[in-house]
């Protein structure tokens, strides 16, 4: 007991059940006139306190952590991928703590700090790494690993070294930071490197574009739809179809094609458009064939009529999802053989049903027209058939060949004039028919590409292919895009569809990837002499699907050049030994032709095309 000023303090040890305990103050300050004061409820509340305010200085820090790294990288992604090994770090770490029964105290807390700080720093450290890995191609992580792997180890021996301590809150602190360290070295070093190559770097080695998070949620949501929607059509609608005629199967297959058209509209960013270039209904049977690039094709066709029957492949036939449907409503599988299935399909022309062939029988990678087999023209020859062709535009942008990925764009789906079986103009044959059709084909699709591909066509496309690179890289292609994009629109239109190019050039690729996304039968040489630049043009995925080459010399040039572009405004024309008929430059300065055998085509701002013929 002591006494200052006439205020007595007694201290005293009292043995009281947990849940009696408050009880017991109020009854002693109630009885005595006193202040009681416990020592151990004190201590808790002021630890509670330190805690709940240490937890608000965490998502303080956090926010700020990610506002800055947004900031930094201007990219979403980047900011979840760079957050990723932090936020792993910390479950890690508690995960261990948990089993191994340690229980995070003041002092261990505030080491929790350091430890998800040098993670923070660690992990932009890797992401700068793998993003000039995306960007150039050279693999700079052994470099950052051995930093972070020394930092690490440093970081150990000082704090570490507090484990042989006997006080149990430093022993506490040391082995906090110990697991801490040892999670964050692991996680990214090894983990981190082989999530950001599996999402972003291993896409563009296999020349499929760098997605978004929002591209990949919405693709997977509307496939789960179509895989849903096609499970339930199998299981509880077929059963209904398999022997139905008449209005009852005419019912069910106007139900599949509106659940078809269903699947595109699940897509907001997807606009979809249907062209009529006459009042064609679908009343009379015809042989229907389309131009085949995506696995949307078939719903595309959905959106025009359900008086259809699909000639399949095996795969789509014998589908678990939706093979059942398929086989209900009556398609059918080419791979029996048409001859083999003339019976069966005379019986749903009869029924007023037309035939969908794609007759270039497999999809393509690009939206090139590929030659037609003879298979539809068989068919409409032995049924008396006209022909109707689909014209299908946007597919190949939207949802490619070999991806699962559904990209922005529009899709446009054109009904073209039939072709009477009457008319000999385009043979007498089906296999002269099958020719000459094909060509038609292609021109009308070729125009239809003129109609509906203008100068920002292509821009989504452009900037996609440029994704995670660096910010330096993907401004500059960004802002020459928009100062050229209608230059770019014109020199389209003066490079034939299947040209060989020489390029000389001074960019980061953006100009061979506009030229050959225009025209896939392009094939470009591309000469950039600055080393980084044409590192960086190499990595575009592109270039996979493309025919781009670039060249270190033009020793490397396997083709007779039919064109000759110079963008480089640095580059002395003089310096080669031969010159193609037709020699365009696109630059600002620099682009006059000392030559009297050539004269001036065409000028469009920076844009001039000389000719020798």
């Amino acid at each position: 007991m002591s006494q200052e000023n006439g205020f007595f303090t007694v201290s005293n040890v009292v043995k009281v059940d947990e849940g009696k305990r408050d009880g017991f103050i109020k009854d002693i300050e109630k009885k005595h006139d006193v202040l009681a004061i416990d020592r151990q409820q004190m201590n808790e509340n002021f630890l509670g306190l330190l805690k709940r305010d240490f937890n608000t200085l965490i998502n303080y820090s956090l926010l700020a952590i990610v506002l800055t790294i947004i900031v930094f990288f201007r990219n979403f992604e980047l900011t979840v991928l760079t957050m990723f090994p932090i936020v792993l770090t910390g479950v890690v770490t508690a995960g261990i703590l948990y089993f191994l029964g340690l229980e995070l105290n003041i002092f261990s807390t505030v080491v929790c700090t350091l430890v998800f700080g040098v993670g923070d720093d660690f992990s932009i450290f890797l992401t700068q790494a793998m993003q000039k890995e995306h960007t150039t191609g050279k693999n700079e992580l052994p470099t950052y690993r051995t930093s972070i792997i020394l930092a690490v180890f440093t970081t150990i021996l000082s704090i570490g070294s507090l484990i042989f301590a006997k006080h149990p809150a430093l022993h506490s602190l040391a082995l906090v930071a110990l697991i801490g360290m040892f999670s964050v070295i692991i996680i990214t070093s090894t983990l981190y490197p082989f999530w950001f190559r599996l999402l972003i770097t291993n896409r563009a080695r296999k020349g499929l574009s760098p997605i978004t998070f929002r591209l990949f949620l919405h693709s997977m949501l509307s496939f789960l739809y179509y895989g849903l929607g096609g499970l339930f059509f199998s299981l509880l609608i077929s059963p209904f179809t398999k022997n139905s005629r008449g209005r009852t199967l005419n019912f069910f297959k106007l139900i599949s094609a509106k659940f078809l058209t269903s699947v595109l509209f699940t897509n907001p960013w997807v606009r979809k458009k249907i062209i009529k270039a006459t009042k064609e209904d679908f009343s009379r049977p015809a042989v229907i064939i389309a131009n085949h690039t995506s696995f949307l094709d078939t719903l595309a066709i959905a959106m025009t009529t359900h008086k259809i029957v699909y000639l399949v492949n095996d795969w789509v036939y014998q589908s678990p999802v939706f093979g059942k449907m398929v086989k209900a409503l009556g398609c059918y599988p080419v791979s029996q053989g048409i001859e083999n299935g003339v019976d069966k399909l005379k019986e749903k022309i009869k029924q007023g049903y037309s035939l969908v062939v794609f007759p270039e029988a497999e999809r393509s990678y690009t939206n090139d027209i590929k030659r037609f087999h003879k298979g539809a023209f068989y068919l409409a020859e032995q049924f008396g058939l006209d022909i109707l062709p689909i014209y299908i535009h946007g597919n190949s942008e939207v949802l490619p060949k070999g991806d699962f990925i559904i990209y922005d764009g529009a899709i446009t789906v054109k009904i073209g004039e039939r072709i009477k079986k009457e008319d000999m103009s385009f043979g007498l044959s089906y296999s002269e028919r099958a020719k000459k059709i094909n060509a038609y084909f292609r021109q009308e699709f070729a125009a239809l590409r003129n109609e509906l591909e203008d100068e920002n066509y292509f821009k989504k496309k452009l900037f996609l292919s440029f994704l995670y690179k660096d910010a330096e890289v993907v401004s500059e292609v960004e802002a020459d895009f928009q100062n050229n994009k209608s230059v770019y629109f014109e020199l389209n239109k003066h490079i034939p569809k299947d040209a060989n190019i020489l390029h000389i050039a001074d960019d980061f690729g953006q100009k061979d990837v506009v030229l050959t996304l225009q025209q896939a039968g392009r094939k470009i040489f591309s000469y950039i002499k600055d080393d980084e630049k044409r590192q960086i043009a190499e990595q575009n995925y592109l270039v996979k699907r493309r025919k781009i080459n670039y060249i270190k010399n033009f020793t490397e040039i396997t083709k007779n050049i039919d064109i000759l572009l110079v963008s480089d405004e640095n580059f002395d024309i003089s310096s080669l030994d031969k010159l193609p008929e037709t020699i365009i430059f696109f630059t600002k300065k620099n682009n006059v032709l000392n030559n009297a055998d050539y004269t001036l085509k065409f000028s469009y701002k920076s844009l001039k095309v000389f000719s020798s013929e």
